[in-house]
């Protein structure tokens, strides 16, 4: 039975780009993992060019129209299939435990970094944004995701086949 898919209209678990943690550019690319005191969060947002010269270098827009780089740090151009993994144009991309990184000069756009060991986390979804999020924030309600069937007890046991 295939998991339920996650509210994205919780923004506490699927944030914005201006409103996920700021590191310092100076600072190496943060790891995949939890801060003290947080939870998890997964940034989720549409590929809108590759723009991979020297490293893999993706354009992407989120859910609030705000535009970022996300650049894998520590690869060469040829080290990261993009595109073999799904990291094409008008896909969404979902990045745990994404940082904004603070441009050098200030007229820039902040950024997101992900290092070489952290590479394979961000994952490709086949599938635009705006429909994304609509799948996976449709509003909850009193039967099941699998089978249909109405709400109560009998949910928490349910073994995809409505009564």
């Amino acid at each position: 039975m295939a998991a339920p898919l996650p509210d994205f209209t919780d923004i506490a678990l699927f944030p914005t780009f201006l409103t996920i943690p700021e590191q310092d550019p100076a600072a190496p690319p943060p790891v995949a993992a939890l801060p003290p005191g947080k939870g998890p969060w997964y940034l989720v947002a549409q590929i809108k060019d590759n723009m991979t010269i020297n490293k893999p270098t993706l354009v992407l827009t989120d859910r609030g129209a705000n535009p970022f780089a996300l650049v894998w740090e520590g690869l060469g151009r040829d080290d990261l299939d993009l595109k073999g993994l799904g990291f094409k144009k008008g896909h969404t991309a979902v990045i745990p435990y994404a940082w904004r990184t603070r441009p050098a000069d200030e007229g820039k756009r902040g950024f997101v970094r992900v290092g070489k060991s952290d590479a394979r986390t961000v994952r490709a979804v086949p599938g635009a944004l705006e429909r994304v999020l609509a799948l996976g924030g449709k509003a909850k309600g009193p039967e099941c995701e699998a089978c249909g069937g109405q709400g109560g007890d009998g949910l928490k046991s349910c073994t995809g086949n409505a009564n």
